[in-house]
């Protein structure tokens, strides 16, 4: 183990990954259920659980030193992994019993920061977080028939992805200060939530009845 890494990250009080794998091993079966699932509900609630699965490990894959995480991104990765139990439970149980069980308990955006500032590591974890729903939901947009009325309004939607992708290869410099890293974590909160609507736009588009 490398010791000022590790005496650093005792002295801010940081928080051992260890202790969140029990959480984060909870939600590996995310990142499959949501491909098996037909849209509808149960796929919704699988979306969910995949977007916050991915970003839990992308929050702690970045900024992981020495076995160590920053306590405000425990907090968050924790919460998502959290919310991620609650999400496959819901979809399983929509899947074998559907009309039975409710979407109340499902959230509507990824867990919020408690500080208006990012670390510089806490903003490559939710770039690549960003990025690779991006990339899923662009994909599976690839799914839809090209004369699909909501077609249109689901790549405006990406596009709007997109814009705040730009906006973060803008700003992004080496070692950029607060008020920037503000502005780079603000684009990416927007795009996260974007891309977090948008997948669950497509994962619960109605399937069309057989004519």
């Amino acid at each position: 183990m490398r010791i000022l890494p590790w005496l650093k990250a005792l002295a801010r009080a940081d928080v051992p990954v260890d202790e969140l794998d029990s959480f984060r091993r909870v939600g590996i079966d995310a990142y499959d259920l949501v491909d098996e699932l037909p849209r509808g509900p149960a796929r919704l609630a699988a979306w969910n659980a995949y977007a916050l699965q991915t970003y839990g490990d992308k929050l702690l894959a970045a900024s992981e030193t020495a076995n160590y995480v920053p306590a405000d991104t425990a907090f968050v990765s924790r919460r998502a992994y959290r919310l991620v139990g609650t999400c496959l439970e819901c979809a399983r149980q929509l899947a074998s019993e559907p009309g039975n069980v409710g979407l109340s308990d499902i959230p509507n955006s990824l867990p919020r920061w408690h500080t208006p500032v990012r670390s510089h590591e806490q903003l490559v974890g939710m770039r690549e977080a960003l990025e690779a729903l991006r990339t899923y939901v662009a994909f599976d947009l690839q799914t839809f028939a090209t004369d699909d009325p909501s077609l249109t309004n689901w790549r405006q939607r990406l596009a709007a992805i997109d814009t705040e992708l730009e906006t973060v290869d803008l700003l992004w410099i080496a070692r950029p200060p607060a008020e920037l890293r503000g502005g780079i974590g603000d684009a990416l909160a927007k795009g996260l939530d974007k891309a977090f609507e948008l997948g669950q736009l497509l994962a619960n588009q109605p399937v069309p009845s057989p004519s």
